[in-house]
């Protein structure tokens, strides 16, 4: 990595300042004894690393399978020496992996799957140098959902406003694992929208040349993710990418399946205590299912359904027994697919994951899996909090100085924000003189009353009601000059919109709406080693990252 890169500035904001992340999450990555019976131990503490680290290592599993598939998946999406390195370590007894996983989002997703590799590759060189064992990246390409619309979108800004490219679905009817998907010829069409939307700068050449070389029709969209992310990353990260759909992995996690198709009721039980235990207090992010498990059939990811004498598949008008359940996994362990909460245990079942990276959801719903782990006999892995950054343009930066705005107070309603700014920006003088006119009219209501009671009592209350009139078309007129200095002030509403939507689109965090190759095509390819060199792996906070 470069080493003479020019730092970026950032600034910590607590979490509890975002109004988007839950109590959970927020607990766990600030105050974690408070949640630790939920979870496998306090990701913070080296004693805890070594002490699993010696587990994991140890827990009994088929290294060579793992490495030959892993040698010729990441072949294909390039194979840099770091990472052929960190592959050849994980045949070595001693080595024990940092996980991160994501769905294969269109051009590489929002930006937080950046970061979420950014923090893996970081957390793992520091834990190597920490525990004095290899320590292996690996990030997991979460192709098997069947969700499409989860992954056929990026956004980015056009000038101040949030614009959505979404990809048509290729087969309508295709309902299988997303990451199979082949890109169709439209791809070539939404890149060039792209090209179009995009501001020209220096760096969009060579950022399209990429995105059409990875996004090429025919291509999967899991093969298209990978190859792209591996060419953001910096490679002397050595991430290793994994895809959990190959038969190879699947027969290796043969046991665990079929433990959750003969005893998926114990599991289940145990789920839903967990779940009650968690809903007292915080939330459940995944209600669960009685099976966790998906047959792959046909183009079609299908929901088992427990039923008295085997499983039903949902919306197919047919079953299995369970002795057909075991015999189809007995000959075709690839036909079936985990459920979100038994991923993590396919995911741990064939890696010696130390540690998992996660974001918020995820580590809302690691929250439910302790018992799962257990019930499976595997050593649950941490659970350490990717982390969340926030990247304020320059522009943004110099305009939030003038307004002396704090970035996470563009969370507020817009309306609201502007009338405060416009009230911030009035004359004081003006405001002054209303101010004391109100008191005026209020001090000579009260000096008028008792003069006019004197003459006719019942004359009190007119006296009052005229005074608070008087009020009213004062306040009346006030209104007035707001809205002339609201419309004179056109253009800070065009300008906080702008700071908006670059900081909260949509009212939502950055991270989660804005795709990187916004920021690329502005700020060019070092912008990546540039956060990754500001990224701090103390994540108990928001990091706000001037650019």
């Amino acid at each position: 990595m470069e080493t003479n890169l020019q730092a970026l500035q950032s600034e910590r904001v607590p979490l509890k300042a975002l109004r988007s992340l839950t109590s959970l999450f927020i607990t766990y990555a600030t105050e974690y004894e408070s949640l630790a019976t939920f979870y496998s131990g306090d990701y913070r503490d080296p004693a805890r690393h070594r002490q699993l680290a010696e587990r994991v290592a140890n827990h009994p599993r088929d290294r060579s399978t793992l490495v030959q598939v892993l040698q010729e998946q990441n072949a294909r999406w390039g194979l840099d020496e770091a990472t052929q390195q960190h592959i050849d370590a994980l045949r070595e007894p001693n080595s024990v992996a940092v996980v991160a996983g994501q769905q294969v989002g269109l051009l590489g997703g929002p930006l937080f799957t950046l970061y979420k590799a950014l923090t893996l590759g970081k957390l793992a060189r520091r834990l190597t140098s920490e525990l004095g064992r290899p320590v292996v990246p690996v990030f997991w390409l979460a192709g098997e959902d069947h969700d499409y619309e989860e992954v056929a979108a990026l956004t980015v800004l056009k000038g101040s406003e949030p614009v959505t490219l979404r990809l048509e679905r290729p087969d309508a009817s295709y309902a299988g694992p997303v990451g199979r998907l082949l890109l169709p010829e439209t791809i070539q069409t939404l890149l060039d929208t792209l090209a179009e939307l995009l501001p020209p700068t220096t760096y969009q050449a060579p950022l399209l040349q990429l995105l059409r070389e990875t996004y090429r029709p025919g291509v999967s969209l899991l093969d298209a993710f990978a190859r792209l992310l591996k060419q953001w990353v910096p490679q002397d990260l050595g991430l290793v990418f994994i895809d959990p759909d190959d038969p190879r992995l699947k027969a290796l996690a043969q046991p665990l399946f079929e433990k959750e198709l003969t005893d998926w009721e114990s599991a289940y039980a145990q789920l839903e205590s967990v779940s009650q235990k968690l809903a007292a207090s915080y939330h459940v992010q995944v209600q669960a299912r009685p099976v966790q498990l998906f047959l792959l059939d046909d183009h079609r990811r299908i929901p088992l359904d427990a039923t008295p004498d085997g499983f039903r598949l949902r919306g197919e008008g047919r079953g299995l027994s369970r002795t057909e359940a075991l015999q189809l996994l007995a000959r075709a362990p690839e036909r079936f697919s985990p459920g979100v909460l038994l991923r993590p245990l396919y995911q741990d079942w064939l890696l010696p994951t130390l540690a998992y990276v996660a974001g918020p959801a995820e580590i809302a719903y690691w929250a439910q899996l302790k018992p799962l782990y257990e019930w499976a006999g595997l050593p649950m892995p941490l659970v350490y909090p990717r982390a969340l950054l926030l990247l304020v343009e320059p522009r943004i930066a110099r305009w939030l100085q003038r307004y002396h705005m704090r970035p996470e107070a563009l969370q507020e309603d817009p309306d609201r924000l502007f009338h405060q700014l416009v009230r911030a920006q009035l004359d004081g003088e003006l405001e002054a003189a209303f101010k004391e006119a109100r008191q005026q009219l209020r001090a000579m209501g009260a000096r008028l009353r008792p003069l006019v009671e004197r003459v006719d009592p019942s004359l009190g209350p007119a006296t009052e009601a005229w005074t608070t009139g008087l009020e009213h078309e004062l306040d009346r007129f006030w209104a007035r000059v707001l809205k002339a200095e609201k419309r004179r002030e056109a253009t800070l509403r065009n300008q906080l919109e702008r700071a908006r939507n670059s900081l909260f689109p949509n009212g939502m965090l950055q991270e989660r709406v804005l795709a990187p190759v916004y920021f690329l095509n502005k700020y060019g390819p070092a912008l990546v080693p540039r956060l990754l060199q500001v990224l701090s792996l103390d994540t108990s906070a928001l990091q706000v990252v001037y650019l």
